[in-house]
């Protein structure tokens, strides 16, 4: 039995114990009996760069900085990088069994705006690839990959583009980055899936990859180099901000590296994904499922709300004391020609909100007659508010939520609604920790042709009475096409953040498959700046802590 064991210790390389790392003039060393290549240097950095990058002359995009050593073990190095606009970068670099982590915290103590968008470590790859002294200097892109369309794709790969100012190399862009501020390689038409990139070793047995949150781009060199660069974004005067990245060397199991980038990136894997929303089938509330539910207030009709339980959502939540974030939504009126059916079914912009990592509520208005859900504005108004002061506390009661984990959020009609409805009075605007938006706010429009917002003063001044129920609790307004009409009425209070949205350059032209006019919900549903932006504002309020991924 103890032969057995040790045999399997010694193939699993357990063994060996941890990764080592040592710094000297300007290098990263990384050695690892378990692999082929015994060490993988990092030119650690290669170089911290400006924006406007992409077809520009490379000594006009570098700006000059100097490393200094702080400390160093086997295990653990700090550095210090301090540029030439007076920047400073700390660097905490670990080693662990399979990972090489890195902590930087990057600050900028001058009076002025730095320039510093994003910094270059180089990982040459030639020796763990079995390439180093092949006469073909990019005889390692075959075993270089990154994950494009959520798959492993090896270099060179479909797409593969061949202009630029330097060439040749390979660059991809993610969607949080401008284009023209990525290195002036070829740049390729594709998004990544996720923020990867590595190479096999050459006995086909180990991978190495790398990753940072935020990330610029992922690069393919020319000196036998692979890169995920990472993004500073520029530092206004005083500024702080903290930078993460990995270096993994780990056995060749591409479904084992992406469940660890997902466990160490969670925030940089929400960007990434592409989101299909959860179609209603029948059945009780469960995990990963949605479905539509009749309270007993109103039995025999046809009245109903629509209720996701998210995948990570545990029904023993309360010996485990565990507690989860919820998304309540009002869906959009009922109109063919822009695609929208005013059904709750059909409404996604919670989901996109919560990455599908929340429990998910789409709340009905209740028609006139208390028969049926009200496709088209609002019914009878004081049977949907009283709809929701009754389902939402039973929701938080019965499936573990954090009531202060609890947004509000609305499109088009559902938008007004966020307002008209959920600050209806007191009691239903206590219900809510936050608030988003999109395409239309209460207060701001007279519905022409409807006896809804007229006349326009008497409507505007029962709606800041609404919006002052808000009491500082935080806003996102976002509007396909710009925010401006809507700051014109509310201004800008502290606690409002406004998002200009363009679905055009999210989705290209319409009519599209999923989507028919540019007024829709389904934008969060797709990776985009935009979506980054708004889930930044999600993750300052705390909405993700503690959500598995």
């Amino acid at each position: 039995m103890r032969i057995a064991s040790f045999i399997l210790l010694l193939l699993s390389g357990g063994l060996f114990g941890k990764l080592t790392i040592n710094w000297k003039e300007s290098f990263l060393k990384i050695s690892d009996d378990r692999n082929p290549g015994g060490v993988i240097e990092v030119w650690y950095l290669e170089a911290y760069c400006r924006s406007g990058s992409t077809d520009r002359e490379w000594n006009e995009t570098v700006i000059d900085h100097e490393t200094k050593l702080l400390s160093a073990t086997e295990t653990e190095i700090k550095l210090r990088c301090k540029l030439a606009d007076g920047v400073i970068i700390d660097h905490l670099i670990t080693a662990e069994e399979d990972k090489i982590s890195f902590h930087l915290v990057a600050k900028n103590p001058t009076g002025q705006k730095s320039e510093a968008h994003w910094g270059q470590p180089c990982i040459r790859v030639g020796r763990f690839t079995g390439t180093h002294n092949d006469v073909d200097k990019y005889a390692y892109l075959k075993n270089s990959f990154v994950f494009l369309d959520d798959k492993k794709s090896f270099m060179p790969t479909e797409n593969w583009a061949t202009r630029a100012r330097y060439i040749p190399g390979q660059v991809w862009c993610p969607c949080h980055v401008p284009k023209t501020d990525v290195n002036p390689r070829p740049l390729s038409i594709d998004r990544p899936s996720n923020g990867l990139i590595g190479c096999i070793s050459a006995d086909k047995k180990w991978l190495m990859a790398t990753a940072w949150d935020p990330y610029q781009e992922l690069f393919q060199g020319v000196i036998r180099c692979l890169h995920s660069d990472f993004r500073i974004g520029g530092l206004e005067a005083g500024e702080e901000k903290l930078i993460r990245g990995a270096i993994y060397v780990m056995a060749n199991d591409a479904s084992a590296l992406i469940k660890r980038y997902e466990e160490d990136f969670p925030a940089q894997v929400r960007r990434h994904r592409t989101l299909s929303d959860p179609q209603v089938v029948a059945g009780h509330p469960v995990s990963g499922k949605r479905v539509a539910i009749t309270t007993p207030d109103y039995a025999g009709t046809k009245v109903h709300h629509t209720l996701y339980l998210p995948e990570n959502w545990n029904p023993d939540w309360k010996e485990i004391k565990e507690s989860y974030p919820l998304v309540v939504e009002y869906s959009g009126n009922r109109a063919p020609s822009l695609g929208s059916s005013g059904r709750v079914e059909d409404s996604v912009l919670g989901y996109g909100l919560s990455g599908g990592k929340a429990v998910w509520l789409n709340l009905p208005f209740v028609d006139a007659k208390g028969q049926a859900n009200q496709l088209k504005w609002w019914g009878d108004e004081a049977a949907t508010v009283a709809y929701a002061k009754k389902v939402v506390p039973e929701i938080i009661a019965k499936y573990g939520i954090d009531p202060d984990r609890v947004i509000l959020c609305g499109f088009s009609r559902g938008a007004i609604a966020v307002n008209y409805i959920g600050l209806h009075d007191d009691e239903i605007a206590a219900l809510w920790s936050g608030f988003v938006t999109h395409d239309h706010y209460d207060g701001v429009t007279e519905w022409r042709g409807t006896k809804w917002g007229a006349p326009l003063p008497s409507y505007r001044e029962a709606a800041a009475e609404r919006f002052n129920r808000i009491n500082g609790r935080p806003v996102l307004i976002c509007q396909n096409g710009g925010t401006s009409e809507i700051r014109k009425v509310i201004g800008s209070p502290g606690n409002v953040s406004f998002l200009d949205v363009d679905t055009g350059a999210i989705f290209g032209t319409y009519p599209i498959e999923t989507r028919i006019h540019p007024h829709t919900d389904r934008w969060l549903l797709k990776p985009s700046d935009q979506r980054n932006k708004v889930l930044d504002w999600m993750e300052k309020l705390g909405f993700f802590q503690n959500v598995q991924e």
